[in-house]
């Protein structure tokens, strides 16, 4: 999902969230662009002391899924439906 397709409430949500995990607004993009992603594809630590580590974007991906309703596409091959 593209930032632009957020609603400006669901855009306020976001930067709230990033806001809760003392992350920068400039992240919203990346949240944004995973929510509706399947987590198989991007949802993993490198190891490499990254700041913000990928896990604490999951945690704001996560959280926003829950307050916006939006779950994740299923993962290529995954039978039920998107």
């Amino acid at each position: 999902m593209e930032p632009s397709s957020l609603s400006p409430a669901a855009t306020a949500t976001v930067l709230g969230l990033l806001a809760d995990e003392r992350l920068d607004a400039s992240y919203l993009a990346f949240v944004a662009r995973h929510l509706d992603q399947p987590d198989e594809g991007w949802r993993w630590c490198c190891g490499s002391n990254c700041d913000p580590c990928v896990q604490r974007l999951a945690n704001v991906v996560d959280r926003a899924r829950q307050a916006l309703c939006t779950p994740p596409a299923p993962p290529p091959g995954d039978p039920r439906p998107a």
